[in-house]
């Protein structure tokens, strides 16, 4: 089953969600803590703003974005702007990404990507953002790869040890080539 983005509810986290937050269960301890106990304080603090997802009122999922930047340098040539002359590109960065263990695998991830990319064209009329960064989980990388995000180009070796795997998508490239009729979703 494949639950449609219509029947989802996309709310900014706010106190009076809190007793709902114990309830969502994933299988990332460290992405339920955060929610549990840092998000909200995160979001008083202008640090980072997290989005719950909602189905018939049930908690299913949530994502946390925050500002980044990504050097010039770690991106493909194929990416990016033509003669970009600064040594790095701004970038909304997906800090925190989640899905309940028993909605995994309904389209529930996809919907939360793709509310993001909605949040990413309102947010780049006003402030130049081109890029969406995320470091994920390595069990993550294939969903991301769906989605045409790409490997950063960064010497593994200065990659702090923390689990992660740098990935980007530069959103425009994509937004013009869906203007051409190509899908943004593989397979």
């Amino acid at each position: 089953m494949s639950i449609s983005i219509h029947d989802l509810e996309f709310k900014v986290l706010d106190a009076g969600h809190l007793y709902q937050l114990t309830s969502f269960r994933c299988k990332n301890a460290e992405l339920k803590d955060f929610l549990t106990q840092d998000a909200l304080k995160n979001q008083l603090d202008r640090i980072s703003v997290t989005r719950l997802v909602f189905y018939h009122g049930r908690l299913v999922g949530y994502f946390t974005l925050v500002t980044d930047v990504i050097k010039r340098g770690e991106i493909a040539d194929s990416d990016g702007a033509e003669n970009f002359r600064y040594a790095t590109y701004s970038a909304l960065k997906i800090a925190r990404f989640a899905t309940d263990i028993e909605f995994e695998r309904q389209g529930i991830g996809r919907n939360m990507l793709l509310k993001i990319f909605a949040i990413w064209i309102r947010l780049s009329k006003y402030i130049g953002c081109r890029i969406i960064t995320v470091d994920s989980k390595p069990e993550a990388v294939g969903f991301y790869k769906k989605f045409d995000f790409h490997e950063a180009i960064i010497d593994k070796r200065k990659i702090k040890d923390n689990g992660t795997i740098p990935l980007y998508i530069d959103i425009h490239k994509e937004l013009e080539r869906n203007e051409r009729n190509t899908p943004l979703i593989k397979g």
